[in-house]
């Protein structure tokens, strides 16, 4: 397994900024096993929504900062091995930010943000249970920034608790939170496909993404 990292410097004159983590993870499950159809069970899935989509937001970010760099440092993490786990042990998934968080050495970022699964028509963003007991500040700041940038697909109620590639961030001691809509019927199936992923929704993730880093108290703006 390899994860994927880019770092970018904060601005010139930023002065001591913050370092904030964006991850997402790139690989996708190897068998379609809540697919309808028995026969397609061992199959691997396409994931564009579970994986592609986060990717997506990244490459974006990665844009935005190779034109502007932000007021804060940013790492961005393509993770690999989130979707290998089995359901019945929780420590079989998150492989790569498992070895990621192992690695990390001071100072380590003191945000982070995952992006998983944000790419349905049908877009609707919980906090999701785990980022808001470790992280409510930071949920809070995603909310803030759907407001800001009239983001649709955001929601402010609870809804999933989801082992996810924020856990090992989490244990890491990085405070960090999981930006899923964790309601899509394709998930792991052989129905995770392009045609099920809607631009404007990925659009709606990357403008909070941008205000995030450009524009939110974290980046020491208002």
């Amino acid at each position: 397994l390899e994860n994927v990292i880019a770092r970018f410097d904060a601005a010139p004159g930023a002065g001591a900024a913050r370092r904030v983590l964006f991850g997402a993870h790139y690989d996708t499950r190897p068998s379609a096993e809540r697919d309808p159809d028995p026969s397609k069970r061992a199959l691997p899935i396409a994931g564009a929504n579970d994986g592609g989509s986060g990717v997506a937001v990244l490459l974006e970010v990665a844009e935005m900062l190779s034109r502007r760099r932000a007021p804060v440092a940013v790492e961005l993490a393509f993770f690999d091995g989130e979707d290998l786990g089995r359901p019945e042990e929780p420590g079989t998934y998150s492989l790569g930010a498992q070895g990621y968080a192992a690695r990390l050495r001071d100072p380590k970022p003191q945000a982070g943000f995952v992006f998983d699964m944000v790419g349905d028509r049908d877009l609707n963003i919980h906090p999701e249970a785990y980022s808001m007991e470790a992280a409510a500040n930071l949920v809070a700041l995603v909310l803030e920034g759907a407001r800001a940038t009239g983001a649709t697909g955001f929601r402010p109620e609870v809804k999933y608790r989801v082992t996810d590639d924020h856990l090992p961030l989490i244990r890491a001691g990085i405070p960090s939170v999981d930006i899923i809509d964790f309601d899509y019927p394709p998930w792991h199936t052989q129905s995770d496909t392009p045609d099920r992923v809607s631009g404007e929704s990925l659009a709606q993730v990357a403008r909070v993404a941008g205000w995030i880093l450009y524009a939110s108290p974290l980046a020491g703006r208002r």
